[in-house]
């Protein structure tokens, strides 16, 4: 009994709350844009004995005006000790119309340090 009680309230108010939403006027200029898409970005990281050659993976990105920051992983050439291999990098990225500043953050490496890089990338869409 109590439970219907309960489920019957919380339908209620539910109704009521999208009710009241449907029957709000927006003017056009007040509705915010959402953006979905997909960015195709190119970048070159450089950290100690490290160089990465990164690409465009998903973000999540917040705009204010031509201004963007966030976090992106980045399927990544991974090239250090002579060595080049694929790797995921994950890391902030700030982005002014189509240049981007990364920090790719590779993980650790074999005596137990942190890898981060520093780059500049360039957003092709």
């Amino acid at each position: 009994m109590h439970i219907k009680l309960l489920f019957g309230a919380v339908l209620f108010g539910l109704l009521s709350t999208s009710v009241a939403f449907a029957q709000t006027e927006t003017k056009e200029e007040d509705k915010k844009k959402v953006d979905i898409g997909l960015d195709g970005m190119l970048g070159v990281s450089v950290g100690e004995k490290t160089v990465g050659i990164n690409v465009g993976g998903p973000s999540l990105k917040f705009r204010v005006n031509n201004f963007k920051i966030g976090v992106a992983a980045m399927p990544s050439l991974f090239i250090r000790d002579d060595k080049a291999v694929p790797r995921l990098a994950i890391g902030p990225v700030a982005e002014y119309e189509h240049w981007m500043l990364i920090v790719p953050y590779y993980g650790y490496d074999a005596d137990d340090k942190q890898i981060w890089t520093f780059g500049i990338g360039y957003k092709f869409f």
